[in-house]
């Protein structure tokens, strides 16, 4: 909301009345026009009177919500002056509007105008779309299924299961699940994992450990952490196929499988060469299998475990999708440094991989969630969420992304809410989160990216199409704090649908329409918004 003073908001003195030494009675505005912002506010204008009582009203329109005071002034007063405070609505229209406040003067019948002029309360992003410019195949979004082992009764229902890949849901198509290493528990994910695939998704498996009859505990720093033995390849990767068949025989048909979670971490420990030759040695007998390999899933999409991949050329011929995680940092691009640097080496992947790509298979966004106070829980609030997960999953695409994997799907960090008290959402409903990913789940899934510069950097946008060429969608991240009427300059194309997520709403349908050359889509301040064209 802003404020400005009528003798403040214009240098045009010609709008000033001057009374000058004026006798007798009058009731005068200082000035006959104010300009004010697109935006709500307040203003003040001054009303100069003698010797009369006077009177405010409202001419046609609806810009000016409330003037006070709406009347003064008295008979055997002389020369006065009163300010006004004059509250004003948002412009959400895209031509500038204009109110009149009629002042009258009681004694004499005389009447003084004064024009509020207000422009518009947005700004114009242009978005150069090129369809000819083709990047990576988009394979879909999605997250980790809650791994019973880890997180006991905080499971996903079958309600929550369709709110995410059901019918009317999210829409989001690609299901991660953990290989147990004890086969007992295998059961347990089968009913979630159809479902997602019965509803176009596609699923993949990781396993954390071995079983330990396959394992030795090797010292990492100071902790013990198991080791999957030479001698155990063989049985490891028995192990993996076990599960492929096993999942297949009760109605899941992986898409892929992962030969160890973060080998760089503590859950089973793997130089980058043991995990070269386990590929090169068992990888083949696992893709016979029909299941694509997907390797080597580094925390951080480390170099030193993903680059032996690229450049060993028979592990590479195994490793089907090159797989990583983000914990290392990826969105704060703007100094030179770490994170810049593997920003730049996770979006240079794809060049160097021949026509296959990466994915994106494991991050999560939750700081703040070990202060007491929950005001310093900061995955709670809309700005973080848009400018972390919003931004980050925009940046993997521009990198060239097939896939992004989110972890739990139902946590207080999470897609839908669960019992933590920290949850900003309640046990199974939609989080902000859980809205940012659909966005792209629903409109980037199954898609080409496309060429998409935007000539305004705090709105980011990425651009898909079909096969055929028919349709192209669109998913911008209005940053600034200002709407912005984003066009679109598409000869030609119409709106099919259009829907947009803020602070306040969730997947509403956004503001559209027809420039004359393509279309314009309104986008609010802090938004996200995606957009279905035909052509």
């Amino acid at each position: 909301m802003g404020l400005c003073l009528a003798w403040g908001c214009s240098d045009d003195d010609d709008n000033v009345m001057n009374t000058g030494e004026r006798e007798g009675s009058y009731a005068l505005f200082l000035k006959n026009e104010l300009q004010v912002s697109g935006h709500a506010g307040t203003t003040m204008a001054v009303v100069q009177w003698s010797e009369a009582e006077w009177e405010i009203s409202l001419g046609e329109g609806d810009l000016v919500t409330a003037v006070s005071p709406m009347s003064g002034g008295a008979a055997t007063d002389l020369h006065q002056n009163v300010r006004l405070k004059i509250d004003y609505t948002v412009n959400g229209g895209r031509e500038a509007k204009s109110q009149v406040l009629h002042l009258t003067n009681k004694t004499t019948g005389e009447v003084s105008d004064l024009t509020i002029r207000q422009g518009l309360a947005y700004e114009t992003t242009a978005l150069d779309i090129d369809a000819s410019v083709r990047h990576q195949p988009v394979v879909g979004f999605g997250g980790m299924y809650n791994p019973k082992i880890w997180t006991g009764s905080n499971v996903l229902s079958t309600e929550d299961m369709n709110t995410l890949y059901g019918p009317g849901g999210l829409g989001y198509s690609v299901l991660r699940l953990m290989i147990y290493p004890n086969e007992a528990d295998w059961s347990t994910d089968v009913a979630a994992a159809r479902l997602a695939q019965e509803n176009g998704a596609i699923v993949f498996a990781c396993p954390w450990v071995a079983p330990d009859a396959l394992t030795e505990l090797v010292k990492v720093g100071d902790n013990d952490v198991p080791h999957l033995k030479a001698e155990n390849y063989a049985a490891y990767a028995d192990h993996l196929v076990n599960y492929i068949t096993y999942m297949r025989a009760n109605g899941v048909n992986l898409y892929a499988i992962s030969v160890q979670n973060e080998p760089d971490m503590e859950f089973m420990t793997w130089t980058p060469e043991e995990l070269l030759t386990f590929v090169k040695q068992y990888g083949a007998k696992i893709r016979a299998t029909g299941v694509k390999l997907m390797a080597p899933e580094a925390c951080g999409t480390s170099p030193d475990f993903t680059d032996p991949f690229i450049n060993d050329a028979e592990a590479f011929a195994q490793t089907d999708i090159v797989v990583g995680h983000l914990y290392q940092g990826f969105i704060n691009t703007a100094q030179a440094g770490y994170e810049k640097d593997r920003h730049d080496y996770v979006c240079g992947l794809y060049s160097r991989i021949g026509g296959k790509t990466w994915w994106m298979t494991e991050h999560l966004f939750n700081d703040g969630e070990t202060e007491t106070d929950p005001a310093l829980w900061q995955f709670r609030t809309w700005d973080y969420n848009l400018t972390h997960l919003g931004k980050e999953i925009h940046m993997c695409m521009e990198g060239y992304c097939s896939a992004y994997v989110y972890w739990y799907l139902k946590r207080f960090y999470g897609m839908l809410g669960d019992s933590d008290q920290r949850s900003p959402a309640g046990e199974g409903e939609v989080t902000k989160n859980g809205y940012i990913l659909a966005h792209y789940a629903q409109y980037a899934t199954g898609m080409t990216r496309i060429g998409a510069t935007s000539d305004n950097s705090s709105v980011m946008a990425t651009a898909y199409t079909n096969e055929a060429g028919s349709e192209v969608t669109i998913v911008l991240l209005n940053l600034s704090t200002d709407t912005q009427s984003v066009e679109i300059p598409l000869s030609g194309a119409t709106v099919k649908e259009a829907v947009e997520t803020d602070a306040d709403r969730d997947m509403v349908p956004a503001e559209t329409g027809k420039t004359d050359t393509g279309i314009y889509v309104m986008a609010n301040a802090n938004s996200i918004v995606s957009v279905r064209l035909a052509l």
